[in-house]
């Protein structure tokens, strides 16, 4: 029997940071600590847990290519140039030109990797919709492809993404409450696209302007090339599954107002036996 794990073992053995492992743990309860001798004690862990939750995780885990990237930056420059307005929950403050394109980018980058999710791991091909709409649009998978013909889901299925630390898939009150806005099914991702992705993607052009200047050659080995981007496919649930909560109680949402419908992320349907129920549906 593996001996337990100190908190550090254990965070070296999952590869994960300390503020995302803690997350995972203490709010997103994806794996589990053992028993404390006291509230004081110091945290154990299971390495079989780990192990098995670790595979869970590479199993649902999809790299992201330069092509992928393009596809979403695409969609998130044109409702950029329409001058769709993105704030922050709860509050009237208007997000700046980066932000806004890494949220949208994000959130796109989720939807092609379920798409891709999904033939990869159980052959089933479904249609995403990036076109632009005056409206929001609930529904993220509109069609599902046959023996080379397309039709609709039966089921309606919103994706939705986070940071990679993200403990909770969260949603708001509209997109539960309001009939023409909400899905039967949320699946929940967490891509891991780092916050320097426009410096990457545009790496060539910058050095290009800049490799005259007086500070080049001390920054000129660090500028980062595209990698590809893994986005963790984390789970789904049931639109009844969500539970409501003050915002202000939800960690990371402190400044928040009003309510979220949320659901932690180790309490997702994840295992293979459930995407397989969640596509027999669909």
């Amino acid at each position: 029997m593996p001996k337990p794990l100190s908190k550090k073992e254990a965070i070296r053995y999952l590869g994960l940071d300390e503020k995302t492992f803690d997350n995972y743990f203490k709010n997103a309860a994806e794996f589990p600590c053992l028993d404390r001798n006291g509230k004081n004690g110091r945290f154990f862990f299971d390495e079989n847990k780990l192990k098995e939750w670790k595979e869970g995780f590479e199993w649902r885990t999809i790299d992201l290519t330069k092509d992928d990237y393009a596809l979403c930056l695409d969609f998130a420059l044109a409702q950029h140039f329409r001058r769709y307005v993105l704030s922050d929950w709860g509050t009237a403050r208007q997000r700046e030109f980066g932000q806004k394109i890494t949220n949208w980018v994000k959130g796109q980058l989720a939807e092609v990797a379920v798409k891709k999710f999904f033939k990869k791991e159980f052959g089933i091909d479904v249609e995403l919709d990036f076109r632009i709409y005056e409206e929001i649009v609930p529904q993220d998978i509109i069609g599902v492809i046959e023996d080379g013909k397309k039709r609709e889901p039966k089921i309606g299925i919103g994706i939705k993404s986070s940071k990679p630390k993200s403990a909770f898939l969260i949603l708001s009150e509209n997109e539960v409450d309001l009939r023409e806005r909400r899905s039967d099914i949320y699946i929940f991702c967490r891509p891991d696209i780092p916050d320097d992705h426009l410096l990457r993607v545009t790496r060539e052009k910058i050095i290009e302007i800049v490799k005259d200047k007086q500070h080049f050659s001390s920054y000129k080995e660090d500028i980062p090339k595209f990698t590809s981007v893994p986005c963790e496919v984390a789970g789904w649930c049931n639109i009844d599954e969500l539970e409501k909560s003050e915002a202000n109680k939800i960690p990371g949402l402190e400044d928040a107002t009003g309510y979220r419908y949320i659901k932690k992320s180790g309490q997702l349907h994840k295992d293979k036996k459930s995407w397989q129920e969640l596509l027999s549906r669909l």
